[in-house]
């Protein structure tokens, strides 16, 4: 059985045939197989398992260790007894983190990510740099440190169990399989709950994506985890990608001191991004109301998407590098003004579309071509970062599938999906609080992205349970909304957002077009 340890709810008497509202009533200090018999708690890995025992039996079975599956697993240990298995084919827990660029940094605070049950740093503002004035951004190395840290205190809790270097197979002849990568040896899950989907949305990043154009053996091109070593031997660079991480690669070329007449950028889309200051949490989170008002505000006034994007820019809520051109990509990430201007210093800007082939002396793109040469470093940000796959049920019968659901908030919403599957029975009930929202790839997307945000997060404030795990919740980017909600610009903008969001809601839902089966 696994407790709910809020305790709020009467016993059931029919455990096997109630679901989860019964399996979570068993005193703390037990937990107890399919036909009530008392069983020990987690121990080790498979190999550490004593006798060498290769059969797991675990009430959900997380497949993935990044942040996802481990945000999820420590809200749902915080509310139950449930015993959860995380298995992950790399080696450490941590996820993408682990292949990460040596300069990179969370784009946005450290404040709000992670999980609930550890801080990410110390909520300090910076005080020089391109993030000062800031909440800090924990480096990735912070952040795979971070990680190692939240596993080594969920397996001291002794509900949850780390499998690294496991691959996961699928459904076998009696159980759930996977693979220890090390040895080859199969072994056998028995999950008694879920199997929970912390994969599905998986990033895709350029130290291990497959890169989408060709090589010449003579050309010279490297990911971006290789920027560092490949730097003083090279001419000049060219930063291929239109996103993040080619802004990232670009900024930490200036900032070694790079002329910007030595960076040639390759954007086949030009992005739209926002201004990190809008989203600073704790003492400056009067800033994230006051854009999410302005946003509500141009949602319910736009006529259509160009009439939108032009009350976004013009309040500040988007930008854009040049203004002068067109911008269509759009993937919820953060500038500060600082790299910003840091960035606009490159005017060797390639509009020809995507890159097809790079030779020694020539760069094939999908409208033309430009020369180059052997001494220019080419910087591959190509990875398409979040994963664009199709909304389906996060709930489903055996099984969850992590998706977002408040835009941009990846470890708030599967933490949320924890809370949910130990708050709630109904799978039904649990979609209607969680439904899929798919990031966006696009701007024509933000409309249908903001709108089911705020509808949902509607449907939260009506379920008091919920409403106090928000409140709570460090992963929460508006937690401390209630502390200055009194002060007089917060108060206008929370003014500005109810005066507008209903409308907005709606408005943008039709610009956004008809939402699939799993959305709606």
């Amino acid at each position: 059985m696994i407790e709910h340890r809020g305790g709020e709810r009467k016993a059931d008497p029919a455990p096997a045939a109630a679901g989860f509202a019964a399996l979570r009533r068993a005193p703390p200090s037990r937990s107890f197989d399919r036909g009530g018999r008392p069983r020990d708690r987690l121990e080790g890995s498979v190999r550490g398992i004593p006798g060498g025992d290769v059969r797991i039996d675990t009430d959900y079975l997380v497949v993935g260790a990044g942040a996802t599956g481990l945000a999820f697993a420590d809200a749902l240990v915080a509310e139950t007894d449930a015993e959860v298995t995380l298995v992950d084919r790399r080696p450490a827990p941590g996820g993408h983190w682990l292949d990460a660029y040596p300069f990179v940094r969370l784009h946005s605070p450290s404040a709000y990510y992670g999980v609930n049950s550890l801080r990410l740093g110390e909520d300090r503002v910076d005080r020089e740099g391109e993030n000062a004035g800031f909440y800090e951004r924990a480096t990735g190395g912070e952040v795979c440190d971070y990680f190692a840290a939240v596993a080594a205190r969920l397996r001291r809790g002794g509900q949850v169990r780390l499998l690294t270097g496991h691959e996961f197979l699928g459904e076998g002849t009696a159980a759930e399989s996977v693979r220890d990568l090390g040895t080859g040896a199969l072994h056998d899950v028995g999950v008694r709950r879920r199997i929970v989907d912390a994969r599905y949305l998986e990033a895709s990043v350029p130290a291990t994506h497959t890169r989408p154009f060709e090589v010449a053996p003579s050309a010279r091109v490297v990911a971006v985890n290789d920027l560092p070593a490949a730097s003083d031997s090279a001419d000049s660079f060219t930063v291929l990608g239109s996103g993040k991480t080619a802004v990232d690669a670009c900024t930490w070329l200036l900032e070694g001191g790079v002329d910007p007449d030595r960076i040639r950028w390759v954007r086949p889309r030009d992005a739209w991004f926002n201004d990190r200051a809008d989203f600073q949490p704790l003492e400056q989170v009067g800033g994230i109301m006051n854009g999410l008002s302005l946003d509500a505000e141009a949602g319910a006034r736009a006529t259509d998407i160009g009439d939108l994007l032009e009350r976004l820019e013009a309040s500040g809520r988007m930008i854009r590098i040049d203004r002068s051109q067109t911008a269509t990509m759009y993937r919820g990430t953060m500038l500060s003004a600082r790299e910003l201007e840091s960035v606009r210093r490159i005017d060797g800007v390639v509009r020809l579309g995507r890159v097809r082939r790079i030779e020694a002396d020539r760069i094939v793109l999908d409208r033309g071509e430009v020369e180059t040469s052997r001494g220019v470093v080419h910087v591959d940000c190509t990875a398409l970062g979040l994963s664009s796959a199709p909304a389906v049920p996060l709930f489903q019968p055996g099984r969850i599938v992590l998706q977002q659901v408040r835009h941009n908030s990846p470890t708030f919403n599967a933490a949320l999906a924890g809370f949910v599957e130990a708050a709630r029975d109904d799978d039904v009930d649990k979609n209607r609080l969680c439904p899929p929202n798919p990031y966006a790839s696009g701007i024509d997307d933000w409309p249908r992205m903001m709108s089911r945000t705020w509808r949902t997060e509607q449907r939260w404030l009506a379920e008091p349970d919920l409403a106090g795990w928000l409140a709570r919740s460090r992963l929460n980017l508006l937690g401390a909304l209630p502390d200055h909600a009194a002060e007089p610009p917060v108060r206008a903008a929370l003014e500005r957002f109810a005066t507008h969001v209903g409308a907005a809601i709606e408005r943008l839902g039709r610009l956004g077009g008809s939402p699939s089966p799993a959305e709606a």
